[in-house]
């Protein structure tokens, strides 16, 4: 297989999943829209193994889709009937809640630190002077 027929693959298998998934009829005793948001979450799982494009901007576009389809995948009949409920304004709460945690931030400061290391070779300079040093 070529490798542009590979990238091509790579990039539909997700959509594939996704579409055969909200195919699928209801499972009994589940909401409808958790079977779109699992399809949602099925489809970004492959999109991650197979990574046609980093995984970080897969997992993005998934929330995306997520809050941009919130009427059909997040929000039921009866939260959506109600008149004081704002569909657009919980949809946005629900995909920025998880860049509010002090947790998510530690760790993407820590990963943005290790690709500034990596990239300038700060850590192989300071433990050739600790070497040099002892």
């Amino acid at each position: 297989m070529s490798e542009t027929k590979e990238k091509v693959w790579k990039a539909i298998a997700p959509l594939v999943v996704l579409a055969v998934l909200l195919m699928i009829p209801t499972p009994e005793g589940m909401p409808p829209q958790a079977w779109r948001y699992f399809a949602i979450f099925v489809a970004m799982i492959v999109g991650m193994i197979l990574e046609p494009i980093p995984a970080t901007a897969i997992s993005f576009i998934a929330v995306t889709v997520s809050v941009l389809s919130s009427n059909w995948v997040l929000f039921g009949a009866e939260e959506l009937a109600n008149p004081s409920f704002k569909a657009g304004k919980e949809a946005l709460k629900w995909g920025l809640a998880g860049f509010s945690s002090t947790t998510v931030w530690l760790v993407f400061g820590a990963f943005i630190f290790a690709l500034g290391y990596e990239a300038t070779g700060l850590g192989r300079r300071i433990a050739l002077f600790l070497v040099k040093f002892m």
